[in-house]
């Protein structure tokens, strides 16, 4: 995404004013969560007008026209956002950008690549913020990984919806296996390639975010590096790579160089489990999470005033908490979550946000939307949120 200007506090009611320009799907799922119900947009679309004498309707050229939003619908998989609103008066207070289209006409309008919206946002939160650096660092919202690598050279990259990023090459110049002697020499460079590439996994991805990693090759190069993947990584102690070890695919390809991440994006054979793998880490906190409170050991919670007073106690290790909840219509519910996500945050706890697309969102957003996992139990809390609320729990 492109932001072509943003002004902070400029306007009216302190609203903060941004055009921005989406590119590509992954831009539509970030302006679905920072364009709210009530902020007013002003776009360009081909307007049909009905002529109230003859009856006809003509169509005019592009117009600018201003809006104050009423709703959306929103459909990933088909790349489909749509808005509807009202037709509100420009600075001038007494028409809509376009003289030719009215005050108070209700006019939808789908969001397309590559045209440049305006915004008005009386509430531009830390969430939306967020968003909008994700959507315009392109690196920032990669949360799919890949290496692909044949004898002697690996690519370690970050994928996007819309691109791959190469973040390192390693390369070794590798010795021909002549004589018995050779090969000894060919398996001591190749064990340094692999701890090179390792090396490169390590300095280049971030485990935290990432939800997939790729890696493929022709052979069993890829195979063979997963391998030492986790025998460094347990040499090291490196609990960081051996706790995400389910988030590894290997897979085949017929080059090591980037086009083999495109065969195996492309190859059937592994897009369900691609698609699985990617939301593996919120299957299975969710998964642990349903646990903790199957045996009842008093380490995990839902409900808004239980979690607000583990937070309040610093009892919190990882909040779960849904896309949907962080991006409330209600305003003062939803800064009081953001509110929430820092004090976790400061207190070294991790914050995991669920997808509203996936079952395991699905099934949180049917508990309240967020929940906790402790550091250690406390017993009764909900009865000690009861009789001890929360000062930090605002009202929303």
């Amino acid at each position: 995404m492109k932001v072509l200007s943003m002004e902070k506090g400029k306007q009216v009611r302190n609203q903060t004013v941004l055009t921005i320009v989406p590119e590509n799907k992954e831009d539509l799922f970030a302006m679905y969560q920072i364009i709210d119900i009530d902020d007013i947009a002003i776009f360009k679309k081909l307007y049909t007008n009905k002529n109230e004498d003859t009856n006809k309707k003509t169509t005019t050229d592009l117009a600018r026209i201003k809006l104050r939003i009423l709703s959306r619908e929103f459909d990933i998989r088909d790349e489909y956002l749509r808005y509807k609103g009202v037709s509100c008066p420009d600075d001038t207070g007494s028409e809509n950008i376009d003289s030719e289209i009215p005050i108070g006409k209700y006019i939808s309008f789908s969001i397309a690549y590559n045209h440049p919206i305006t915004l008005y946002k009386t509430h531009f939160n830390k969430y939306a913020e967020q968003l909008l650096l994700e959507a315009t660092m392109p690196e920032a919202q990669a949360d799919t990984a890949a290496v692909v690598l044949q004898e002697g050279i690996s690519h370690i990259c970050l994928l996007t919806a819309s691109s791959t990023i190469m973040k390192q090459k390693v390369e070794f110049s590798m010795p021909k296996k002549k004589n018995a002697n050779d090969v000894a020499k060919f398996e001591t460079k190749m064990e340094k390639f692999y701890r090179a590439t390792y090396d490169a996994i390590k300095k280049q991805f971030d485990f935290d975010q990432l939800r997939m990693i790729i890696l493929c090759s022709p052979g069993f190069y890829a195979k063979t590096l997963f391998d030492n993947i986790i025998k460094y990584a347990n040499e090291e102690q490196n609990d960081t790579i051996l706790s995400n070890q389910s988030i590894f695919i290997v897979a085949h390809c017929s080059t090591g160089y980037l086009q083999g991440i495109s065969e195996v994006l492309k190859n059937p054979e592994y897009s369900s489990l691609l698609e699985d793998t990617k939301f593996v880490k919120e299957t299975l906190l969710f998964d642990n999470f349903l646990e903790h409170i199957e045996s009842e050991d008093d380490l995990a919670w839902y409900g808004r005033c239980e979690i607000y007073k583990a937070v309040e106690m610093e009892a919190v290790d990882t909040l779960l908490i849904t896309s949907d909840t962080l991006r409330s219509d209600n305003i003062v519910e939803r800064e009081n979550n953001m509110d929430l996500i820092e004090l976790v945050k400061n207190q070294n706890g991790k914050v995991v946000i669920f997808s509203n697309f996936r079952d395991s969102g699905v099934e949180l957003q049917h508990i309240g939307g967020f929940a906790c996992i402790l550091k250690y139990p406390v017993v009764d809390l909900d009865d000690i949120a009861l009789e001890f609320p929360p000062i930090n729990l605002i009202t929303a």
